[in-house]
């Protein structure tokens, strides 16, 4: 059962994997690297799938969904953040434990951008081969 979760035609291959979410062949982003792709100039966007031509943008403002997800990542983020550091360090002041939690969330930016238009995409297009 847990293998089949993690092989193709899933949608959780394609998020892990960086794919496109309906053929699972061509990349979703240039790189696989989510830094890269925002900070470094990669020679291209995430307009449309090269093996099957989707188009990610399904509709004007289709990315506007994705800012929801993001903000829910980044939440869970700062919670999990604030669970370790109370849990390991439960001696640590509140305006600390807030540094720290503001400084994971702005490292982990990328990350939570890279994945969020990865989980929003794929809750919308299937697997088809």
């Amino acid at each position: 059962m847990i293998k089949k979760i993690f092989t193709k035609g899933s949608k959780l291959y394609s998020i892990i994997n960086n794919v496109c979410p309906r053929c699972q062949l061509s990349e979703f982003w240039p790189k696989n690297n989510p830094y890269k792709n925002i900070f470094v100039k990669n020679g291209g966007d995430i307009g449309h799938c090269k093996n099957c031509n989707l188009k990610y943008e399904i509709e004007v403002g289709f990315w506007y969904g994705a800012m929801y997800v993001s903000y829910f990542l980044s939440i869970l983020t700062a919670l999990i953040s604030w669970f370790f550091l109370s849990f390991f360090f439960n001696k640590i002041e509140l305006s600390s434990q807030y540094i720290i939690i503001s400084t994971i969330l702005i490292v982990s930016f990328p990350i939570i951008y890279f994945y969020s238009r990865l989980l929003w995409i794929n809750i919308y297009i299937s697997f088809r081969q």
